[in-house]
């Protein structure tokens, strides 16, 4: 589609840096509709619009209209049914405007609660539908942030159950207005570059922000492409790029979670077999002092992490010898410099050394709840992985709140915390 004038034959059709900022002054909305078309929405109530581009019908099939605001920087999404939800857009300068707004993370249960209080309010308590009410409100209003992080897309995907696994989207979708976390892998692969940088005295980029509405951020870096390589629509101007590939990534969201047909799971079997062999040896072992049990399970969850360290330091030039430096002198210590390594890690130990069972899904979940909790303000999961995140948290001096409840942390946010963890109170 040609966003900008007619010109003559021949003409370019990309318009000059003035006449973009021109043309994007004019321009209120653009819309992606379901007759196929793509309309312009200008400023003096004019409207122009023209066929859809191939292949975009397929991915909105679901929605009568998806219109971007750019100069409000919304995106908002309305279903066929009456049903819609808005996105936050970020810019290019400030991809993750927080603006001090508490950042609450949700485990998956804690989303189907809020679902269930939309949709059939009869199996949720009074006390908790009441809660997850006031609670998306908060989040629809734009006062309260819960970010969705790839675990959510890909749970949700799994679920075979199509009105479940719809209702479960919209509110997630709606709850999480564009917010997402980024990519865990991705974030201890930060982590870790700046440890070893401040280590070896290498300057590299400030890591960027977990909490984000940076387009893809959820997305592991392997599946996202090149966003560099992406054209833009003709005549779009320049200024945005940022706004227009915004919009492509929530689309992508929202085609994950409302797929008709169930994404199937990965297995973590053999990484499961490998934890339990060895919890199980270190059960046997309890004739050894627990400052020393303590030092062979760090030394297991070690194992996982040797090929991240490793990948961290050839990326910024750090050589083999300061990556060994840096993992002799730290990784035994209390605080890694790195709250969600330091939390997955003393997470990790805190189980193997309670010999407690573990299942596949512990892995999943204790990277992203650990990792939610060093950079959330409030983080809501079931009763086991909150009550082991607890101690760790206490030991690391991580400013979080730990909640069981969603009537626990909204009244936290609503200035009493009844039930809530703090860190002084932990």
């Amino acid at each position: 589609m040609d966003f900008g004038a007619a010109k003559p034959s021949g003409a370019s059709l990309k318009p000059s840096a003035r006449e973009g900022r021109e043309l994007s002054r004019r321009i209120s909305a653009i819309q992606w509709r379901d007759d196929d078309l793509v309309a312009l929405k200008y400023s003096d109530g004019r409207v122009a619009a023209e066929s859809a581009p191939a292949g975009l019908t397929g991915m909105l099939e679901q929605f009568s209209v998806v219109e971007y605001q750019p100069w409000r920087r919304r995106l908002i999404f309305k279903f066929r049914d009456g049903y819609g939800f808005e996105c936050e857009l970020g810019t290019e300068k400030n991809a993750s405007p927080v603006r001090g707004r508490p950042i609450v993370y949700l485990d998956q249960n804690q989303w189907s609660t809020l679902s269930k209080s939309l949709f059939a309010p009869q199996r949720v308590s009074d006390t908790e539908r009441l809660a997850a009410v006031r609670l998306l409100t908060m989040a629809e209003a734009g006062d309260i942030i819960l970010p969705l992080s790839s675990a959510h897309l890909s749970e949700t995907g799994a679920w075979s159950n199509d009105a479940g696994r719809s209702e479960l989207a919209r509110t997630i979708l709606a709850g999480s207005r564009g917010w997402q976390m980024r990519d865990v892998l991705e974030v201890r692969a930060h982590e870790f570059r700046h440890c070893l940088a401040a280590l070896a005295g290498i300057d590299i980029a400030p890591p960027a922000p977990v909490i984000t509405l940076e387009p893809y951020a959820a997305l592991d870096s392997s599946v996202r492409g090149e966003e560099d390589g992406l054209s833009l629509p003709n005549g779009l101007p320049e200024a945005w790029k940022f706004g227009y590939l915004s919009t492509l990534s929530n689309t992508v969201h929202v085609a994950c979670l409302l797929d008709r047909e169930p994404t199937p799971r990965g297995s973590l079997a053999g990484w499961l077999a490998r934890v339990e062999g060895f919890s199980s040896w270190l059960d046997g072992e309890r004739h050894r002092s627990k400052s020393n049990r303590r030092k062979a399970a760090r030394l297991f969850a070690a194992v996982d992490a040797t090929k991240e360290i490793a990948t961290a330091a050839a990326e910024i030039g750090a050589t083999p010898a300061q990556a060994t430096e840096w993992f002799a002198g730290a990784w035994d210590q209390t605080s890694l410099g790195a709250p969600a390594i330091t939390l997955f890690r003393s997470v990790m130990v805190d189980k193997l050394l309670a010999a407690a069972r573990w299942e596949q899904n512990d892995l999943t979940d204790l990277m992203y709840l650990c990792t939610a909790a060093a950079y959330a303000d409030h983080v809501v999961g079931e009763r086991r992985t909150i009550g082991l995140l607890r101690q760790s948290v206490r030991r690391s001096g991580v400013p979080v709140q730990l909640h069981t409840k969603l009537a626990h942390v909204v009244a936290a946010l609503e200035g009493a915390a009844p039930g809530a963890t703090t860190n002084a109170g932990l």
